[in-house]
């Protein structure tokens, strides 16, 4: 994970939207109406914590190039954990402030040598597979296997290295007379896409494999299409041609398996997001008995926090509170897919915070802080810090700048990430809007209409 050091400077934002800086000492100085920290006693300091560097030095030393990104990696995750940042009088501590001892770094270079000769041997494994396929005459396996590491470094989260495999899939698939390697190929490009933001690119590769998906009457692959339009159309706050979608893809399910319950779930949030709470409450419903149908427990997750929601228009803040515990209780003990626990972490702080439990709300981002840093995730970072700035909002608290600062730069460090971008300077506004900073207010609101219009398809 490509992370910027902390963020020591306060933007000023003028009505044109230009950026200009302040130097600031800290964001720390303002009472916090959190509990007061515990006295300090002497302590025997030892060396190993003289040593000890603060994750914005390291960062500022390494250069930031590809071949040095593991390690960054992990100057990241292995820096020293939260240790309750209120009791340590650090209420406003974000990554950069952490610490890292860079003898446990030294002790991880091995391991840090053979993730990357893992990921060596899976893509020149994929590689040599497609070139043996392409000897033998068979390019759609050449195909599958381009798609095939594609599809490992999407899940590294190292989508521009997942493009260039995707896009060479598709340019040898569109050779081909076997029409299924290419509405893959698309199908893939599409999620792609839509994940980084870029949801004109997404929406044309999703059309395209549908396309191609009703000519072949494949009718699995049409009906994922349909997902993926939908989505598209959901991420731009278009609730009634994301319904239709929906609905046309569930005309190609024959069965009630997972994607159908993906459908189901989609047409839930749809009807929720148009203020239709007991059609969302139904849709929600058999989404859940799909997923649990088939198996898929991330899907009996989503599904939970899709009621959630339902729960909380209907104003049963008891149950919201029980949804999303039982949600937690259904991740894995161990190998929990990271992105779908701090996406219920993130909602459970979400839903403390709305409820006016500051505290609570605080913890919970932190667990999801920890998360994020841990497994490298730096989307749900962003948001972590995004959440943490709210709390300071509703407290009056204008030292919370410092964790909109930092969400921003982590969208702007490493793969670029313009639709969480532009939600940070969105809520960044409003928190400016609170402070009574009208004028940055403004510019911030900008900024986020500025995001939201300037995603091009090299993003």
């Amino acid at each position: 994970m490509q992370l910027a050091p902390a963020v020591v400077t306060r933007r000023n934002v003028n009505r044109e939207g230009t950026v200009s800086e302040m130097r600031v000492t800290s964001g720390m100085q303002h009472q916090k109406p959190f509990p007061p920290p515990p006295v300090p006693t002497a302590q025997p300091t030892s060396s190993s914590t003289a040593r000890a560097l603060r994750v914005e030095q390291a960062l500022r030393l390494l250069p930031d190039v590809e071949d040095l990104a593991p390690l960054r990696g992990s100057v990241v995750s292995l820096s020293a954990g939260r240790r309750d940042a209120r009791a340590a009088g650090e209420p406003n501590r974000t990554i950069g402030k952490r610490t890292l001892n860079p003898t446990a770094l030294r002790s991880e270079v091995t391991q840090l040598l053979g993730r990357v000769t893992r990921r060596m041997t899976v893509l020149y494994d994929a590689a040599v597979d497609a070139l043996e396929s392409e000897q033998n005459g068979d390019r759609s396996r050449a195909v599958r296997a381009l798609v095939r590491a594609g599809e490992y470094e999407e899940r590294g989260l190292r989508y521009a290295q997942a493009h260039a495999w995707y896009r060479q899939a598709l340019g040898i698939a569109e050779q081909l007379r076997d029409r299924q390697p290419e509405m893959e190929a698309l199908w893939h490009l599409g999620r792609l896409e839509a994940t980084r933001g870029d949801l004109d690119e997404g929406a044309r590769a999703f059309q395209r494999s549908l396309a191609l998906a009703e000519a072949e009457s494949d009718h699995e692959r049409a009906a994922r299409a349909c997902q993926g339009l939908g989505e598209v159309l959901f991420a731009q706050a278009q609730w009634t041609g994301a319904e239709a979608w929906f609905n046309r893809g569930r005309q190609y399910t024959k069965t009630e398996g997972a994607l159908a319950g993906s459908l189901a779930l989609g047409l839930g949030q749809t009807a929720l997001w148009r203020g239709e709470v007991p059609a969302a409450a139904e849709w929600v419903a058999r989404a859940r008995r799909c997923f649990d149908a088939a198996g898929d427990v991330a899907g009996v997750i989503r599904s939970l926090l899709a009621r959630g929601l339902v729960e909380a228009a209907q104003g049963r803040s008891d149950e919201v509170l029980n949804t999303y515990h039982e949600a937690l209780a259904r991740l894995p003990v161990s190998d929990a897919d990271p992105v779908l626990e701090l996406t219920v972490r993130l909602r459970l702080a979400e839903f403390y915070l709305e409820q006016g439990r500051l505290l609570d709300a605080d913890d919970e981002a932190r667990r999801a802080e920890d998360l994020a840093i841990a497994k490298q995730q730096r989307g749900a970072l962003a948001r972590a810090y995004v959440v943490m700035g709210k709390i300071r909002e509703r407290q009056r608290d204008e030292s919370g700048f410092v964790f909109f600062e930092q969400a921003i730069e982590l969208c702007r460090s490493g793969e670029p990430a313009r639709r969480l971008e532009a939600e940070v300077y969105r809520e960044y506004a409003r928190f400016r809007t609170t402070m009574g900073d009208l004028e940055e207010a403004r510019a911030y609101a900008e900024l986020a209409r500025i995001s939201d219009s300037s995603r091009s398809p090299s993003r």
